[in-house]
């Protein structure tokens, strides 16, 4: 892939063409390939350059590159006439496009199991196992899904792919009607995610963990084991109120609420909705935790009616009614305080505390439920949660194996989900790709740096493992063109590699690598950056911490400073104040105003130079 010319696109199209014209196929491919680079054209303007650049890689045999072409353009008359020179795996990848484009058509389906068949091929099972599903034929799919929960569960080194695997083997047992063995598989997949979370908790990867978790939400709803469910949704909630996700976390209560309800699983849902109004309240959301407080009470209320329906002690009907009570209580609704206290009195119970009900009950005779401002956490603060099918996405990634080619051919292919100049980027970084592997390992150390320097313009989650692929180069020219690509993603997961840059063997990667943590400054980055600063031997790396921690506008991020400016050396001191002089939050002088008092003389004087930078009155 060439690199970028200042030339107009309209000007480097011309040129490719009258080079193609007079037969200098090689300059045509590189004029051609500088105008596709314009990725910010019209639509208008650029498709007829691919067009052109289209028939060059035909006449010089590069049919997977003019396939790439054809999947932007969508032109499936086009991909049809390069079927027979392209691998299996373009092949089976353009005939799942065909049936994705005709979703709702009748041929999808004979697309689909096209497809399948050439993945299974190509012992790509898992692609193939999701290509059975989609074409409905769940007895094949079954059988993959199987062999390929055999075959991680053996080799004992993923328990998170092999229990991703063993949920989809659950999942097609359901639909084929075979719930004994559907038990099974969620059985053996529950152990295997939760040791694959407990992993990824321990090396310092939440967000590998929380995809662990929301398995086991989509588990739990499946095989309708709520405790599952429950599992899932504590943690989850957990995670995102560590990373100050705060609206993501009350949408997971409220939907774990919900399910709670759905299922009666009143006692479980009052408690969830009693941590749900503490971190509301806590969060300063007060309507909100009023109303996590009223769905609390109304949980209560139905375990009480539980119990007596079915007969049960009277102190368990009791003892939720006095929780229901307490609830009310909080929200000032006194009327419905008497009501329960009187129902109380009714209950079989010894006759002291019948008696001490009752007079209880009389107290509240007259009072009023206080006006008060309850509803769930309003349109404009909810965000779009949607959580992707993992059990599907994961399993591909883990199946291409940091394959550039693959990942960047998916979002080419994927119009739906991503904008012209996205796919265009990834199109881009698909072609170079393509040129590095049909140089079968002879490439130059100058074409996979430029590999990473176009995924890095993709900035996609997907392309994470592409590049955490290329890391593992000896070259430490490509390590250090990834260091320099991660900073544009800002994804928890991204520190992974970061992580380990921080300790790479050669001088100029960690040295660019400080660069990246420092622009690695987004609101759940707190806690991979307060990783890298706790533990971190390179007091350069821990510097870098502090001054993204410092752009962070967060009450953890406000305490960890403090504590710099009070427990740390003259350099991190000095970092955090120069970070802070240019940040533009107000959290951290919040929280100093606050502590003034109580800090050291030294401390304050470095707070009161902050103070005065920045404009504010100490």
């Amino acid at each position: 892939m060439s690199t970028a010319s200042n030339a107009p696109l309209k000007v480097l199209h011309q040129q490719g063409r009258q080079a193609a014209s007079a037969g200098n196929l090689p300059q045509a491919l590189s004029l051609l390939q500088q105008a596709a680079l314009k990725t910010s054209a019209r639509e208008n303007d650029y498709l007829p350059v691919l067009k052109d650049l289209r028939a060059v890689m035909i006449r010089m045999g590069q049919h997977r590159g003019a396939l790439t072409l054809d999947w932007y353009r969508a032109d499936s008359q086009a991909e049809a006439t390069l079927l027979d020179h392209v691998p299996d795996v373009d092949r089976a990848r353009t005939l799942q496009a065909w049936a994705e484009r005709d979703a709702n058509g009748h041929q999808a389906a004979d697309h689909y199991a096209q497809a399948a068949s050439v993945y299974e091929r190509t012992e790509m099972i898992a692609h193939a196992a999701i290509s059975r599903e989609r074409c409905r034929d769940f007895t094949a799919a079954r059988r993959l899904w199987s062999r390929l929960a055999e075959t991680l569960s053996k080799s004992g080194t993923d328990h998170y792919a092999a229990g991703l695997a063993r949920f989809n083997l659950s999942r097609t047992c359901s639909e084929l009607g075979d719930p004994s063995a559907a038990h099974t598989a969620v059985v053996s997949a529950v152990h295997m995610l939760e040791e694959a979370a407990d992993r990824y908790e321990r090396i310092g990867q939440r967000e590998r963990a929380f995809d662990c978790y929301q398995v086991l939400i989509a588990i739990g709803k499946q095989s309708g084991q709520f405790e599952h469910e429950l599992e899932g949704y504590v943690n989850v909630v957990r995670i995102l109120r560590e990373d100050n996700l705060r609206y993501y976390a009350l949408q997971s209560y409220e939907d774990a609420l919900e399910d709670a309800k759905t299922r009666q699983e009143f006692s479980a849902g009052a408690t969830l909705a009693q941590e749900m109004a503490a971190y509301a309240t806590a969060e300063s959301l007060t309507s909100v935790a009023n109303h996590a407080t009223t769905l609390q009470a109304a949980m209560w209320q139905r375990v009480a009616q539980a119990a007596i329906q079915r007969g049960g002690a009277a102190e368990m009907a009791e003892n939720a009614m006095l929780a229901a009570i307490v609830a009310f209580a909080r929200l000032g609704q006194f009327q419905n305080v008497g009501r329960l206290y009187t129902s109380l009195a009714e209950l079989d119970l010894e006759q002291a505390r019948k008696d001490h009900y009752a007079r209880a009950a009389r107290r509240y005779t007259h009072e009023q439920n206080t006006k008060i401002d309850a509803s769930p956490l309003p349109s404009h603060l909810r965000q779009d949660a949607a959580f992707p099918d993992v059990w599907h996405v994961d399993l591909v990634e883990w199946e291409q194996r940091g394959s550039a080619s693959a990942a960047c051919g998916d979002i080419v292919l994927e119009p739906g989900n991503w904008s012209e100049v996205t796919r265009r980027r990834a199109m881009l970084a698909r072609l170079q790709a393509l040129d590095i592997e049909a140089s079968q390992g002879q490439e130059a150390t100058v074409a996979v740096v430029r590999l990473a320097e176009l995924l890095g313009m993709v900035e996609l989650y997907t392309i994470l493992s592409p590049l955490e692929h290329l890391y593992e180069s000896r070259l430490p020219e490509v390590r250090l063109a990834v260091a320099q690509a991660l900073e544009r993603f800002m994804y928890k997961r991204t520190f992974v590699t970061v992580r380990a840059a921080l300790n790479d063997p050669d001088a100029t990667v960690r040295k660019r690598v400080y660069q990246t943590v420092e622009a690695l400054r987004f609101p759940h980055a707190f806690d991979p950056l307060a990783r890298i600063f706790r533990e971190a031997d390179d007091r350069n790396a821990r510097v870098a911490a502090v001054r993204a921690i410092a752009r962070i506008d967060t009450h953890q991020a406000a305490e960890l400073l403090l504590g710099v400016f009070q427990h740390e050396g003259q350099v991190e001191r000095s970092a955090a104040s120069e970070a802070l002089k240019r940040a533009r939050g107000s959290v951290f002088l919040q929280v100093a105003r606050t502590e003034m008092a109580s800090l050291p003389d030294g401390v304050k004087t470095h707070l009161r130079e902050l103070f005065h930078a920045r404009g504010e009155r100490v």
